[in-house]
């Protein structure tokens, strides 16, 4: 059996309930599947979880530590769940920024600034892309954005703005 993170939820809702037919009901699960899952896991431990007797289910010493870090488990689960879901809609995660000398004085700080209040999260990193490799670094990915001089000869770019004036 390979522990599944729905195992450690159901062993944390019958060792809150420490009944397995009230936390069978919260499952919304037969409660002989259930009790059939606990004995799998504690087969696959190599240990028991739950004293139980005809009316009464109490937790091992090695229940209470598995409690602990089935626990401390699920809550790292979820936060990696939050965490890649955030990192997919651009609020988590690294930026690299190429831009030419003369946006530091002008267009770069107001759009920084607004930037980083918005993602706080993200580690914007600022790179000057030197003369001949401008291009080249935006192109090949180096620079995931980057700021360029646009001549008055090609005013139909694709550039977008996302913090006022383009």
């Amino acid at each position: 059996m390979n522990i599944e993170l729905r195992h450690l939820r159901y062993f944390l809702v019958v060792a809150e309930e420490l009944h397995f037919s009230r936390a069978a009901e919260r499952l919304h699960i037969a409660q002989p599947p259930l009790s059939q899952m606990i004995r799998r896991l504690e087969h696959e431990l190599g240990v028991t979880l739950f004293h139980r007797t005809k009316r009464e289910v109490a937790l091992t010493d090695a229940g209470v530590i598995f409690l602990e870090e089935a626990k401390r488990t699920l809550a790292q689960a979820e936060h990696a769940i939050r965490s890649v879901r955030r990192a997919h809609r651009g609020e988590l995660g690294r930026l690299v920024v190429g831009f030419i000398g003369s946006a530091a004085y002008s267009v770069l700080p107001p759009i920084v600034r607004c930037f980083r209040e918005q993602y706080p999260d993200v580690d914007l990193t600022l790179q000057e892309l030197i003369r001949c490799s401008r291009f080249t670094d935006y192109v090949t990915g180096v620079s995931r954005l980057a700021f360029f001089a646009r001549s008055n000869r090609n005013r139909r770019s694709g550039a977008k703005s996302c913090c006022g004036n383009p």
